[in-house]
């Protein structure tokens, strides 16, 4: 019986091997029928199509003839990884929501537990839930928008309190607009509460980044001519102007 068990076992395996071998080689070859019937592959955006022919154009060796074709080809390579990307989030949230669902009948924080077991912090799986589930909650039209947008972009609009028809509309309009873009508009948008403990305190943080600066500067002792000084002291002054109008509005 064991002998038959490991016997089947090994005709499974060598399945598998050839059909992922046969994968990667059509793939290779540029043939995305099979790739695309696994993963969905989406078209990218005409502004990450720009990127990719900038990049292309500035790292090209001189006398390159090839440009075009491995334009053609890198999009093509760039579309299945983001198609990936997109999946792995989905498999990942879908299993994370089953776990969740188990241990909701055993006392308070095994979920947590299991998900620091599992990935070894929070952040991450939640993100993943989040997408899942934000994914799965949107009409399957606006999928293929949800996929080619930057996905840090779509894990703090799923996670933002509000009605889910303005979450859709930013879907419905986007335009390629870049991850920071995105998620100015969607903090813009809905807002956190002010005691939401992920709204991030404008005082703090400008603290920290002038602590960062100064400290910078007294490691690496810059040398500035006296353009730049005057810049410097320009934007120190307006900075100083902006503080004393804060002050005066509390």
């Amino acid at each position: 019986m064991a002998k038959l068990t490991d016997l089947l076992q090994n005709r499974f395996r060598k399945k598998e091997k050839s059909k992922m071998s046969e994968l990667a080689e059509k793939t290779s070859k540029g043939d995305l029928t099979v790739f695309s019937g696994m993963f969905g592959v989406g078209k990218i955006s005409d502004k990450d199509k720009e990127t990719l022919e900038e990049l292309l154009e500035k790292y090209a060796l001189e006398g390159s003839e090839d440009v075009s074709k491995d334009l053609t080809h890198l999009i093509s390579i760039t579309s299945e990884v983001k198609a990936i990307q997109t999946q792995a989030a989905i498999l990942h949230g879908e299993r994370i929501k089953r776990a969740q669902s188990i241990l909701k009948r055993y006392r308070d924080g095994a979920f947590t537990a299991w998900l620091l077991a599992t990935y070894g912090n929070r952040q991450t799986p939640y993100n993943f839930l989040q997408y899942y589930e934000f994914y799965t909650l949107v009409p399957k039209t606006l999928h293929p928008t949800i996929e080619s947008m930057p996905r840090q972009a779509i894990y703090t609009l799923a996670s933002r309190e509000g009605e889910q028809e303005k979450k859709e509309e930013i879907i419905r309009n986007y335009q390629g607009e870049t991850k920071q873009e995105l998620i100015t508009k969607i903090r813009t948008i809905f807002p956190l509460k002010d005691d939401d403990g992920r709204r991030e305190n404008i005082g703090d943080s400008t603290c920290k980044a002038l602590d960062r600066l100064l400290q910078g500067f007294r490691d690496r002792a810059p040398k500035i001519n006296e353009k730049q000084k005057g810049i410097l002291l320009d934007q120190i002054q307006k900075l100083t102007n902006l503080i004393k109008e804060c002050s005066q509005k509390r």
